[in-house]
């Protein structure tokens, strides 16, 4: 830096300063699909014994995370947004248009979309 002028120098640390301010605020900011992936993958993280019912079918969370991914991969080019990933692949069958629903261990139960809009608050506050 011995070539540049003062007002350079001060312009370059200033810059510097600005990017270190700056990338830990985007280094923790999921992308929309860290999401999409951080929603499927919290189904793991339910009670034991949390059934997804699908079209009035129990599964069990593996099988309901491998339902979503698959789903998810093959909507994944018209969903842009967790939003859309929530109301047009994890909220209700494609082939009924019936709502999924998660029962816990304790017999009470919501819908998903309720289950993964709450999820997708949480995610978005601890940024």
């Amino acid at each position: 830096m011995s070539g540049f002028s003062r007002f350079q120098r001060n312009v370059c640390k200033a810059c510097l300063l600005l990017l270190f301010i700056f990338t830990p605020v985007q280094a923790y900011a999921l992308s929309e699909e860290e999401k999409v992936t951080a929603l499927i993958e919290s189904v793991r993280n339910t009670p034991e014994g949390t059934r997804f019912i699908r079209n009035g079918k129990a599964y069990d969370v593996a099988d309901a995370v491998s339902h979503l991914k698959l789903k998810y991969s093959k909507a994944k080019s018209k969903i842009k947004t967790a939003e859309d990933f929530i109301k047009h692949v994890a909220s209700a069958s494609s082939l009924s248009g019936e709502a999924y629903l998660i029962r816990y261990p304790d017999a009470s139960t919501v819908t998903a979309a309720v289950f993964f809009t709450e999820r997708l608050h949480k995610l978005e506050s601890e940024k």
